[in-house]
């Protein structure tokens, strides 16, 4: 759950200042970031999965269908049985680029313990990390605090903070381990959704600092135009082409924009297999 641009920002834009469509607007905007996920556009996504995934077994070079940003635990199975008996060590594998982020391939470490990543075993390799674009390892910043005497339990989805003006409505947070999607704010208190992005909803204690992921600027910019688009769309009950008496016929261009188009392409991601 995420959305690579705020609602606040979207309503800047459309020059909306009441509040009687944030839900429609807000949803767009969820919309819109899956839009530029798909194959046609991006391919990839930019925000962080934070679990476990499976994958075909491959030999020495493993070409990742997937960005990654770290690896928790990369186990594999060597005979097909099912089980994931050999826990890969950091020794065994070098992840590829080794200067930056996101990381696209494994390969074997000569100097390691083991010659393929369970080659020829279907599901063979189990990796457990951090998936998705980005330009770090951490890409959130910290910019603020619970402020809650007695912290915030595994099941609240409102607590307060030390200032909720550092925070906007479809961002997602993270707070120790956990993901959280903003779903509202009431001065210093947050609405969220909790355990969203592969996480999983704990408690946590007073002071624990809130931090605020960032997506690169070209796809929030890219995000805003197609949910603006969607939005100024809905007038014309999305038909092709619109009469009016003062203009004549006016036509509406369907298919990718190409304004996103052109900002989304230098993060499309290439197929390496």
């Amino acid at each position: 759950m995420n959305c690579y641009a705020t609602l606040d920002d979207l309503k800047a834009l459309l020059k909306v200042t009441t509040a009687q469509d944030d839900e429609q607007l807000l949803r767009l905007l969820k919309v819109a970031s899956r839009q530029i996920e798909q194959p046609r556009l991006a391919g990839r996504y930019f925000y962080c999965y934070d679990g476990t995934k499976y994958f075909d077994g491959t030999g020495p070079v493993f070409w990742l269908p997937e960005d990654i940003l770290s690896i928790t635990t990369l186990k594999c199975d060597t005979n097909g049985d099912g089980t994931f008996e050999d826990t890969y060590t950091t020794t065994d594998y070098i992840l590829y680029p080794l200067s930056s982020y996101p990381k696209i391939r494994l390969e074997i470490n000569i100097n390691g313990s083991y010659a393929s990543f369970a080659s020829g075993i279907q599901k063979g390799i189990e990796i457990t990390g951090v998936f998705g674009y980005a330009d770090s390892a951490t890409p959130y910043e910290a910019k603020t605090a619970i402020n809650e005497a007695s912290g915030i339990t595994a099941s609240q989805i409102q607590f307060t903070v030390d200032s909720g003006n550092e925070i906007e409505v479809g961002q997602t947070i993270r707070i120790e381990s956990e993901q959280m999607f903003i779903t509202d704010i009431s001065g210093n208190e947050l609405y969220v959704q909790r355990g969203v992005n592969g996480t999983m909803a704990t408690t946590h204690a007073d002071d624990k600092a809130v931090y605020v992921y960032k997506y690169p600027e070209d796809i929030t910019h890219a995000c805003l135009i197609l949910a603006m688009r969607a939005w100024k769309r809905k007038d014309s009950a999305y038909q092709d082409i619109v009469g009016l008496p003062e203009t004549g016929q006016v036509i509406s261009s369907k298919g990718i924009d190409p304004d996103v188009a052109e900002l989304v392409a230098p993060y499309r991601r290439q197929e390496y297999w």
